[in-house]
């Protein structure tokens, strides 16, 4: 399992000539440690009288980037399957009419697959976002730094795992299933970018 690697051999396959992880998997890691940052400025700031009054969002906040942080982890090696299914079936032989029938009823599947597992990544970075927002306006401002990190690193890999469900998106023929996801991959950039400029209006303010 790649999510099980140390961070040298995980580096050092990244860097190899081997296909998987990629870009997918790098975008995964990546909103997992703006998670880990997320939860941390949100540990740091529980339990504090002066932010007595937000308790209760920081309580969620830590379950929620917890959960994230576990999911976006798993989505590592989620990732690299996807991918692995659309070699496999690029690989099929298409020397007959049927085998050709056979290899494109194999690869759609395998593209609209390759297309939803960094979707879903790009997904929970863009709530990882909104969470390092809120901790940026409200929380530990002695934590700012973190915050503002969380939420660039949370952008980055959103952008990353957008740029993986694109590249299979362009190879299925279904506009009824293709329209709708360019679309919410349009809202998904608009909605990250806003919660970014909130984080980073914050620590400017913050940092003087």
């Amino acid at each position: 399992m790649l999510a099980d690697l140390t961070i040298e051999e995980f580096m050092s396959r990244l860097g190899s000539g081997d296909a998987t992880p990629g870009g997918g998997g790098a975008a995964a890691l990546a909103g997992a440690a703006a998670a880990g940052l997320v939860t941390m400025v949100a540990r740091l700031t529980t339990g504090r009288p002066a932010f007595a009054r937000i308790e209760e969002r920081v309580q969620d906040i830590i379950r929620e980037g917890d959960r994230l942080r576990e999911y976006l982890l798993a989505s590592v090696d989620t990732d690299a399957a996807a991918f692995d299914a659309v070699m496999a079936a690029y690989a099929l032989p298409r020397g007959t009419e049927q085998e050709k029938a056979e290899r494109k009823q194999a690869l759609q599947p395998a593209l609209r697959g390759a297309t939803e597992s960094p979707l879903a990544i790009a997904r929970a970075c863009l709530i990882i976002s909104g969470m390092a927002a809120e901790m940026a306006e409200a929380g530990n401002p002695q934590t700012i730094t973190d915050a503002g990190t969380a939420a660039t690193l949370a952008q980055s890999a959103m952008q990353g795992a957008i740029f993986q469900a694109r590249v299979n998106l362009k190879s299925i023929k279904d506009e009824t299933y293709t329209g709708p996801i360019r679309q919410e991959i349009k809202r998904l950039e608009d909605e990250v970018q806003n919660a970014t400029r909130r984080t980073l209006q914050a620590v400017e303010e913050k940092l003087g």
